[in-house]
């Protein structure tokens, strides 16, 4: 009996994880290398909006996910200087019956352990750390693969390759496809901390996304952890910047260089940033979108084919909806080319287009001035019908089966 296609994964990432499931589920074999030694609890909290949990429930992963989970009730949008309520919307409470999906919160340790207990759960899936893909050939027997280890290297041959080995991604750098563009820093900085909900002001504590819009920054916060931590993401645009940093997740921070970005602001928000001790400091980039991922047997997915900034929170859900249409493209296609080209026809144009509107969103965001002024008001004539609606083409995804 012929045995299943071998697909290798570069990165154990959310991205990376996801599609090891979605390929198993298509009948593939998957192992998936990750150049961490080991699998750490690393990053802070992350948005599952309904088009990625949407793809999390075809995946028999919801449930689970939903565990480690909240969904809180409500997003506001508050004005920076005096905390004024510029709009909010009950994003939690009709989610599901408007979208088909939940919106959801989740720290991105917790998201990752549930996609390793599958990964451990499913025998067509290996996940091996402290190895990296250091380079590839491909023939027309497969992919010839070089892979380092601490202890030396190694060669395998498998049927395809997967690149989501994030936004330094060694084999979108030597797929041969013209992608040789580097990452361009956007001139903004993510602060990221957790801080525990017994430090965190009472403000802070309502299960909700708060989205504050200053002049040059905004602020996100949102409870995690059946409430015991609130999850702080503050980006500013500064000149911070770090390119040799080999994990842009783990940058240290320090308090003094936060808070008196926020000294000018309402006192909820001030506070909340006060609270928050420890920051990891994460430069943001970003780059022009290309509609070719795949080249025969090999095939980017996640911030390795799109990376963008987190305006509209979607890094992740991109990443997820990415491997959804790569397990449908093979349970669609008999053979791996066809099936890569039908998962990039299917997601290059998609991911594209969020990424250009993540752009024009952090502009919208960061306004200052007359153009601030006239973004707020417009904000606060709107119903909440009339924002959710603008959310439509997002998070309303229903991918072709």
């Amino acid at each position: 009996m012929a045995q299943p296609p071998h697909a290798v994964i570069a990165g154990a990432g959310v991205g990376g994880l996801t599609a090891a499931i979605a390929l198993a589920r298509a009948g593939l074999r998957v192992s998936v290398l990750e150049r961490a030694p080991e699998l750490a609890e690393a990053g802070a909290g992350i948005q599952l909006a309904p088009n990625a949990t949407g793809v999390l429930a075809e995946l028999g992963l919801l449930e689970r996910t939903m565990q480690a989970a909240l969904t809180p009730e409500h997003l506001r949008i508050r004005r920076a200087s005096d905390g004024i309520e510029l709009a909010h919307f009950p994003l939690g409470v009709i989610a599901e019956s408007r979208w088909g999906a939940p919106y959801a919160v989740i720290h991105r340790a917790d998201l990752q352990n549930v996609l390793l207990e599958r990964c451990a759960a499913t025998p067509m899936i290996t996940v091996e750390t402290g190895a990296t893909v250091a380079g590839f050939a491909e023939s027309a027997q497969g992919v010839e693969i070089a892979i380092k280890q601490h202890d030396g290297a190694r060669r395998v041959m498998a049927d395809l390759l997967i690149g989501a080995d994030g936004l330094r991604s060694t084999i979108r750098a030597r797929l041969g496809l013209g992608l040789g563009d580097e990452p361009v820093w956007s001139g903004r900085t993510a602060w990221r901390a957790l801080v525990p909900a017994n430090k965190a002001p009472a403000s802070a504590l309502k299960l909700e996304t708060s989205l504050w819009l200053g002049p040059k920054a905004h602020l996100v916060h949102y409870p995690l952890r059946h409430g015991e931590l609130i999850n702080i993401v503050a980006i500013t645009q500064d000149g911070w910047r770090d390119d040799a940093a080999a994990d842009l997740w783990s940058i240290s921070g320090k308090s003094t260089d936060v808070s008196p970005r926020f000294n000018r602001w309402h006192r909820d928000a001030r506070n909340l940033v006060a609270a928050a001790k420890a920051w990891k400091r994460w430069p943001l980039f970003d780059r022009q979108p290309v509609r070719r991922w795949t080249l025969d047997r090999v095939a980017l997915l996640g911030d390795a084919a799109h990376p963008m900034l987190p305006f509209f929170a979607q890094g992740a859900a991109q990443a997820i909806e990415d491997a959804g249409a790569l397990g449908r493209a093979f349970t669609r296609m008999s053979d791996i080319k066809s099936a890569l080209a039908d998962y990039e026809r299917a997601r290059a144009k998609r991911a594209g287009d969020v990424v250009i509107a993540s752009r024009r969103q952090g502009a919208i965001y960061h306004m200052s001035g007359p153009m601030a002024f006239a973004r707020d008001l417009t904000m606060r004539s709107l119903s909440p019908h009339l924002m959710m609606s603008r959310l439509d083409w997002l998070y309303d995804y229903k991918p072709k089966r």
